[in-house]
């Protein structure tokens, strides 16, 4: 490649999108069709009517089966998937676990991303960060991050919370059994966790 050529590509701006998976628990307020219809699914389909009206299919593990619902509501300012639309960004709601919607998102920097999770939180919606990766030619690349702002007991409760599974799917561990094993209340993790994640992303959106 010419000197030049190579400057040039050097130069050229990274254009592979981002891929992220959040979990959005709504705000207790806010009725939310598919996570009023179950606290946990397996697999959502959706879609949005010309008349604003959200209709979805969700999926039920029970009594070793699989159930499906037929969910259907019309949405308003405060539905998740509404505030994700206003955005230029792909998503989808993959599944729901403990009052979560695991949303899959696809958007072209962090900074995008950083916004659509401020917006989200503006709905007084609780957002944390399951995975971030940038994926050129089928590869996932590790993004480096700042863990100076991370306190040691932040930093204990997120590494327990990846030992135990918290951040596994399907999850194999709740708020309340990391709660027992630091002897600390489950707003506590809630809040050491948060504040984790928090500095997580805005260390990729500065990068």
């Amino acid at each position: 490649m010419p000197a030049e050529s190579a400057r040039s590509a050097a130069q050229k701006p990274d254009t592979t999108p981002l891929r992220a998976t959040l979990a959005v628990t709504p705000d207790e307020n806010a009725t939310c069709p598919v996570v009023s219809a179950t606290p946990n699914a397996t697999a959502i389909r959706r879609s949005i009517s010309a008349n604003d009206v959200c209709h979805s299919e969700v999926t039920v593990a029970e009594n070793d089966g699989h159930e499906r619902r037929y969910v259907t509501e019309e949405i308003h300012e405060a539905c998740i998937c509404e505030q994700l639309s206003q955005f230029d960004c792909v998503f989808d709601v993959e599944c729901i676990q403990d009052g979560s919607l695991q949303v899959f998102l696809v958007v072209k920097d962090r900074s995008l991303l950083s916004h659509i999770i401020d917006a989200l939180e503006m709905l007084d919606a609780t957002v944390r960060l399951r995975r971030l990766s940038r994926v050129p030619s089928d590869e996932e690349t590790t993004l480096e991050i700042d863990t100076g702002d991370v306190t040691e007991k932040q930093r204990e409760a997120v590494e327990l919370a990846v030992k135990r599974g918290y951040y596994g799917q399907p999850r194999e561990a709740t708020l309340e059994d990391l709660a027992d094993e630091l002897e600390i209340s489950k707003s506590a993790v809630s809040q050491r966790l948060n504040a984790v994640e928090k500095t997580l992303i805005r260390s990729f959106s500065q990068q």
